[in-house]
């Protein structure tokens, strides 16, 4: 699980971020919008939803069944190896036009790490990276190569 907490999930802030995706899919896409990839971390107003508004309709459909959701209360089957990892720094503030939300992903998963170890979860934090960051390939793939390397799956 990557950029994303199974504890404290942000799923009230990813609702109100979703419907507004869902509401931005439906116009006709802005010139000025850049891309996910060129945009600046604090910097969400200036990115293109590219998105149909079916996909944009799926996300709102899960964050819409995950409002009651007690992610604390969900236990992981013995013997699933499970992974969480996200920047230290995953914290998105959103301004009105996205839902004017904020998403926060390294903190909780970061104060509830000892917690998720003990339930069986391995836990990797990145220290000075926000949610962009820590999705790059180049963070990503050493982590997973890493973790399925001791879980056996790869050698």
């Amino acid at each position: 699980m990557g950029g994303f907490t199974p504890r404290e999930g942000p799923y009230r802030s990813m609702l109100a971020v979703t419907r507004a995706a869902h509401a931005a899919s439906s116009r006709p896409p802005d010139p000025s919008a850049v891309t996910v990839e060129d945009a600046e971390p604090g910097h969400w107003d200036s990115v293109a939803v590219e998105t149909t508004e079916a996909q944009t309709r799926q996300f709102v459909t899960l964050y819409e069944a995950l409002q009651d959701f007690d992610d604390g209360a969900a236990g992981v089957p013995p013997g699933l190896s499970c992974l969480a990892f996200a920047g230290a720094d995953d914290q998105i503030d959103y301004s009105p036009q996205w839902g004017g939300v904020r998403v926060s992903i390294g903190e909780p998963l970061a104060k509830h790490r000892d917690e998720l170890t003990a339930a069986g979860w391995d836990v990797q934090v990145v220290p000075g990276l926000d949610h962009l960051g820590a999705m790059q390939s180049s963070v990503v793939l050493p982590i997973l190569i890493g973790w399925l390397q001791k879980i056996g799956w790869v050698k």
